[in-house]
């Protein structure tokens, strides 16, 4: 029986906002020669791989969500930055507008890391920024310790560089009626030869937006109107995600990868989130250039719990402000 990890290395693992007057007349940096906002293909690693650019002023580049998250949920959580920022979105292998898997491994994290850079290189960047939330975040630490010298600075958002056998025994207890609701769906609805891969992500959306989201926002009046705002717009895949419940396992530890990172870092937690702060600021411990900061009204989603102040967290690391 596989664990239900991956529903937790989600956690370990929005309305457009209108441009507010300044009180102080900034000058837009505009955005680097070549990156024109816009919806694009580019041949990556043998593959057309659809990706997106919003905004103006320096780059940061997102890091797809392994589980299967096509770009359209994480430009809802980053669409506020883009008044300073360009952002730069993907669909992963498989997802989107994106070709479609040849393998299994096309869904592993492994493979966002490699278009990750294959784009990179395609914008003509010799070094970036890179944001990643929840599981994004832990494939982000992978990523900077794998390419150092190509990394500015990373965002990790929301995520945790390890998940023990006592993380996931806490969690079970925490959240009893999820669990059980995510182990019949592995144990039922996945095996289930008769079901298409789109029966099975419907079921999986369900799940996902009626069940385990809204237990991710801190304030639970304002939940379900978050999760529409986010993820209404959205594709999710059950492949993806049962894949990446099997490469994550029941447990893993990054902690000794983060030495090896030698970007300048900001690392958020949100105080009311379900992944303990504690957990979150192992990342921040481990790096040797970082700074920690703790969103209090804020659960899993601080882009759309507190948006100014995300917004003024990002923009004030990319010296933006």
């Amino acid at each position: 029986m596989r664990s239900p990890v991956v529903v937790c290395c989600l956690i370990v693992c929005v309305a457009l906002i209108g441009c507010q007057p300044a009180a102080v007349e900034v000058e837009e940096a505009p955005a680097p020669v070549g990156l024109e906002n816009g919806s694009f293909v580019a041949e990556l690693n043998g593959f057309n791989v659809h990706y997106e650019v919003h905004g103006q002023g320096p780059v940061l580049m997102t890091v797809p969500n392994s589980w299967g998250l096509t770009l359209a949920g994480l430009r809802a959580l980053y669409r506020p930055l883009e008044e300073r920022v360009t952002m730069v979105y993907f669909d992963p292998r498989g997802m989107g507008e994106s070709d479609p898997i040849r393998e299994e491994s096309d869904m592993g994290m492994a493979a966002v890391r490699q278009d990750f850079d294959a784009l990179r290189q395609h914008l003509g960047l010799d070094t970036v920024n890179a944001i990643g939330w929840s599981n994004g975040c832990t494939n982000l630490v992978l990523l900077a310790s794998e390419y150092p010298s190509t990394l500015e600075g990373g965002i990790f958002l929301h995520g945790v560089a390890s998940f023990t056998p006592e993380d996931m025994a806490e969690f079970i207890s925490a959240h009893p009626r999820l669990m059980e609701l995510y182990l019949k769906f592995q144990q039922e609805v996945i095996p289930d030869e008769s079901l298409s891969a789109e029966e099975k992500t419907k079921e999986l959306r369900t799940l996902w937006l009626d069940e385990y989201f809204p237990l991710l926002f801190a304030d639970p009046e304002t939940a379900e109107a978050m999760v529409d705002a986010v993820f209404g717009d959205a594709q999710f895949s059950a492949l993806h995600a049962d894949y990446s419940n099997q490469e994550m396992g029941d447990s893993y530890d990054l902690r000794d990868r983060l030495p090896q990172i030698t970007a300048r870092s900001l690392v958020i937690a949100g105080a009311q989130d379900a992944v303990a702060v504690e957990k979150v600021r192992e990342i921040h411990d481990g790096l040797a250039d970082s700074r920690f900061v703790v969103f209090e009204s804020s659960g899993h989603f601080a882009p759309v719990e507190e948006v100014e102040a995300f917004k003024q967290a990002v923009w004030d690391f990319l010296g933006v402000s």
